[in-house]
């Protein structure tokens, strides 16, 4: 207890003294150094007079103004009249408090409060005894219970009502206003009233008065030591006590400020009318850090303080908000001004830092210096016996306690006063060191010679590297470095697979041999060099700093900033050769300036206790072990607006837009409170994207062209530390058809076309039937001239000649066997005529223009029957409808062959014609109860000599009918033709 006690005075006597003097530029700097500051203001939108500010569960960041309630998701403030789609009961909102359950308190400037969580709320009011006057302050207590205070009163919650602490308590209620109530770390509840501090005790029933007691002290701070701090509101802070003041012992205050906080740290920040001070007692070499509007603070009078889940720090002043982000990589707590510093790492946690003809010093990675040597160092290695090598001006100097040994130059670089630029030492313990423009030199024997090899490249060296292995490696521009091993010197490069350029650094740490330069870095496997390459394909520029730590991580410093290589990535790649994940440290994160391209190299080492010390052109930072813990936490992402042919549209629930849209805007967002411009998005809509789409950092998407149909849009976001929220925020989306563009539209224009078809194929055999009609017309026309040519002539004349030979053979004895042969003569030339009669017939139409198909059958089958012995009947079935001529005329021609047929050769008793008018097809069917068709006959499809049966089938085939020839089961032949009625129609 009283080493407690005792550290707690210095504590106050070391803020004090830091408080009475004036803060410097250098103190100015180490805030902003410590901590990435971004301020807004109006012009950024941010609004004024920021009284309270919290974190709900999702990550927002809520503020209450006297203009209303906002949030804030990094870059953008948006004013709320609802939380969860519940409406405030007034929009002068005064204090904010986030509850261990992630409800939302708000309490208002003209009374009562309201709860909100999973979208539900719960408002208090006086009916709920919730006390009156403006609400000032919410407070949990260690059992749970919450606290209110109010310009009327002090109350807890119990069991959904407000309980007013009354005087029965020792609470004095006539207070004008009740400011704040706070629990310290043991539990005691202290509140500050316009009349007095009260506290009371864990277990207690009664309030005290603590002391100072004379004065008006409103807000209240608890450190992490159990102190507890109240402020006047205006220009000092005071330390709490639980004791009674000494007698006639004015108060005084302790620290300036009109208000005062601790974060999760235990680090106390002051606000002060016009700056922000950090105050850090046990920091060397300045315990206070502050910022002022100079600085670059967004207003005066700071006054309310909140820091959020990631440890980022939050001030509201009266002209907007400013964010103090703790950088993960933190400048050298030094006065020192060196740009580009040469590092050389021990053993304990310190590090040997040097600047050009400065000197050099041995400092810890809070800024204590333990020596200072005049000796400034270019380069550094360490020896074969542990001991350091730094490269200066006079030689190479072996330090040690008290001041160490010196091994001077060679004398070319003496007079110069030139250091090396590189250093090794081999396994003889001779040493290694390059001189600009004078070459390689080599100490052996207590003296330096030129080391001149011919297998060696006549250009600058840049670095140089003792292996395990007693190998001395050493790296040139262009992807060139000389292994020297017993003598013997061998050059690897592009050959091996070296990629790298400049050759900037060479490392061996964990059995594995590292190559960094200007282009990349790569491992070298004993035989190849194999590159390092990132998974998103970001290029390594300028590695000139390369730490593998003892835990397997691998860091590379170059032009980008620092590059974090987890052990899990570093194993893949180790095993596959495969690209590797990484965090990259840069100015956002504290690593300020570039790297000088001339050195001095390594960029980057390892001190003892792991912590990372970077060189740039800023000076010298730190990275401490295990400070730069990724953010697992995915991004929220909401899509925030939606706009369609210049209209606006709400972004709650699915999202239905009119006929005849055909593009779309859609604005989106995701929480991102430290790095808001390092989110990454991806977004697609589904129904045309078959791909996510890479936005990078915009936040916008924009489609065209877009179709009627439901359509999906989905984007998601990537925190700082590449941790992605795959699911995201979804939109769906309709578009509404206009009449050309609906489904009925389609059908009737289907329809249409259909229609168009049917009518073109229509129109199309109409013109077939008419060219058809037009032939047979020709056709007819030519066969009655032949017949009117025959007639007139052949038969005539044949007519004629007979009837010249019947006179001619009266004239002849019966007697005569002249006679006879002149009758045998007059009967050949009467068939002959009958045959040239039937043909002269044939060239006309078969039909007669006054009969039917049926009745021209009926007419030719009873003709034949009335000469002989069999009978013949024709049935017909259905309506009757007109052929075309040229069909009709070869379908009675196929019949007409099949009835002669039947009458001639098939000895039956009955001949029956079926003629069948059909809606889809027209059916001729000829029929015996003959001797039937010889299968020999069917087989060939005829006999041999005889063309009838061949003739039907052509005829049939040059009208699209079928025919079919064969026998009956019972007895006799038939002869079937079946003509489609799409041929049949007129």
């Amino acid at each position: 207890m009283r080493i407690l006690m005792c550290r707690t005075v210095r504590l106050a006597a070391g803020l004090m003294l830091a408080a009475l003097q004036p803060a410097s530029a250098a103190e100015h700097a180490r805030l902003l150094s410590d901590y990435s500051h971004r301020a807004w203001t109006a012009a950024q939108g941010a609004p004024a007079q920021i009284q309270a500010i919290t974190q709900t569960r999702d990550g927002w960041l809520w503020l209450s103004t006297p203009t209303g309630l906002y949030r804030f998701d990094g870059l953008n403030f948006e004013r709320r009249d609802r939380v969860g789609g519940q409406a405030l009961r007034s929009t002068i909102v005064l204090p904010l408090y986030t509850a261990p359950d992630g409800a939302l308190w708000v309490g208002y400037r003209f009374g009562g409060a309201s709860v909100f969580k999973d979208g539900k709320v719960r408002h208090y009011g006086a009916a709920d005894g919730f006390p009156p006057g403006a609400t000032y302050c919410f407070g949990r207590a260690p059992d749970g219970a919450m606290w209110v205070t109010t310009a009327g009163g002090l109350a807890w919650l119990h069991g959904g009502r407000w309980r007013r602490i009354g005087a029965d308590s020792g609470f004095d209620p006539g207070a004008k206003a009740i400011w704040h109530v706070l629990f310290d770390r043991d539990g005691t509840q202290w509140v500050s009233s316009d009349r007095a501090v009260y506290y009371r005790r864990q277990g207690d029933s009664r309030y005290r008065i603590a002391s100072p007691t004379d004065l008006r002290l409103s807000s209240l701070a608890a450190a992490p030591d159990g102190t507890v701090w109240a402020s006047n509101g205006s220009d000092a802070n005071y330390r709490m006590s639980q004791q009674a003041p000494a007698a006639g012992r004015p108060a005084r205050p302790e620290l300036p400020g009109s208000g005062m906080w601790f974060d999760r740290a235990g680090t106390m920040w002051l606000l002060s009318e016009n700056r922000v001070e950090r105050m850090l007692a046990d920091v060397f070499p300045d315990p206070r850090q502050r910022i002022t509007r100079e600085q670059g603070l967004s207003g005066m009078n700071p006054q309310t303080f909140f820091e959020d889940r990631e440890g980022n720090v939050w001030i509201g002043t009266v002209s907007g908000l400013d964010l103090f982000r703790p950088n993960r990589v933190r400048p050298l707590p030094s006065h020192l001004e060196i740009a580009t510093p040469a590092l050389y790492p021990g053993r304990d946690g310190k590090v040997r830092i040097s600047g050009d003809n400065a000197g050099s010093w041995l400092m810890d990675a809070g800024g204590r210096r333990y020596d200072s040597s005049p000796h400034a160092f270019r380069s550094a290695a360490t020896g074969r016996d542990g001991r350091p090598a730094l490269g200066t001006a006079e030689g190479i100097w072996l330090p040690e306690a008290g001041g160490g040994a010196m091994i001077p130059s060679p004398p070319a670089a003496l007079k110069d006063q030139m250091a090396p630029r590189a250093l090794a030492q081999d396994g003889s313990g001779d040493w290694w060191a390059s001189y600009v423009n004078l070459g390689i030199y080599r100490h052996h024997g207590g003296g330096w010679s030129r080391v001149d090899h011919p297998g060696l490249p006549a250009a600058r060296v840049l670095s140089m590297l003792a292996d395990r292995r007693d190998r001395i490696w050493i790296g040139y521009p262009d992807n060139r470095i000389a292994i020297i091993e017993r003598g013997a010197v061998s050059m690897v490069g592009t050959a091996q697979g070296l990629r790298i350029g400049n050759v900037l650094t060479m490392v061996e740490r964990n059995g594995h041999l590292w190559i960094a330069g200007e282009l990349g870095a790569a491992l070298y496997d004993g035989r190849r060099f194999i590159p390092l390459q990132l998974a998103d394909g970001h290029a390594l520029r300028g590695i000139s700093g390369l730490v593998e730590t003892a835990g397997g991580e691998l860091w590379l410093h170059g032009h980008d900033g620092a590059f974090r290589i987890a052990a899990e990535q570093l194993g893949l790649f180790l095993r596959t050769g495969a690209g590797v994940g990484y965090e990259l440290l840069d100015k956002d994160d504290g690593v300020s300036g570039g790297i000088q391209p001339t050195g001095p190299f390594p960029s980057m080492v390892e001190a003892g206790d792991g912590t990372l010390w970077l060189s740039g052109l800023g000076g010298a930072a730190t990275i401490a072990p295990g400070a730069t813990a990724r953010d697992a936490t995915p991004p929220l992402v909401e899509i925030r607006a939606v706009a369609s042919n210049g209209k606006a549209y709400p972004v709650a629930g699915p999202l239905a837009l009119p006929a005849g849209a055909n593009n779309l805007q859609i604005g989106f967002s995701a929480l991102g409170l430290s790095m808001p411009d390092k989110l990454a998005f991806r977004y697609r809509l589904e129904g045309v994207d078959s791909e996510w789409q890479q936005a990078g950092g915009r936040r916008e998407a924009f489609y065209t062209n877009l179709g009627p149909g439901s359509y999906r849009f989905q984007v998601i976001a990537a925190n700082k530390d590449g941790v992605w929220n795959t699911g995201g925020a979804t939109l769906p989306v309709t578009i509404a058809p206009t009449f050309t563009q609906s489904l009925w539209f389609k059908v009737i224009c289907l329809l249409v076309l259909a229609a168009l078809a049917v009518l073109a194929w229509r129109w199309r055999l109409a013109q077939m039937a008419r060219l058809i009609e037009a032939r047979h017309v020709e056709r007819l026309s030519e066969r009655e001239r032949i017949a009117r040519a025959l007639h007139d002539t052949f038969l005539q004349e044949a007519q004629g000649t007979i009837l010249m030979m019947q006179l001619a053979m009266e004239q002849v004895p019966a007697t005569l066997p002249a006679r006879a042969a002149m009758e045998r003569g007059i009967g050949y030339i009467e068939q002959a005529l009958i045959e040239g009669r039937d043909e002269v017939r044939g060239l006309r139409s078969p039909l007669r223009d006054d009969e039917t198909l049926a009745q021209s059958l009926e007419r030719f089958g009873q003709r034949l029957a009335a000469g002989l012995s069999a009978s013949f009947r024709l049935e017909q079935k259905g309506a009757p409808y007109a052929l075309p001529v040229i069909t009709g005329d070869e379908v009675f021609s196929i019949g007409r062959e099949a009835i002669c047929n039947a009458f001639r050769h098939a000895r039956a008793s009955e001949i029956v014609v079926e003629l069948a008018y059909g809606a889809e097809q027209l059916g001729l069917l000829v029929r015996d109860n003959g001797q039937g068709i010889a299968a020999d006959t069917l087989a060939q499809g005829g006999r041999s000599g005889h063309w009838g049966l061949v003739g039907m089938r052509e005829r049939a085939a040059r009208v699209g009918a079928t025919i079919e020839v064969g026998n009956h089961g019972a007895g006799g032949a038939f002869v079937r033709l079946t003509l489609p009625t799409m041929y049949a129609s007129a």
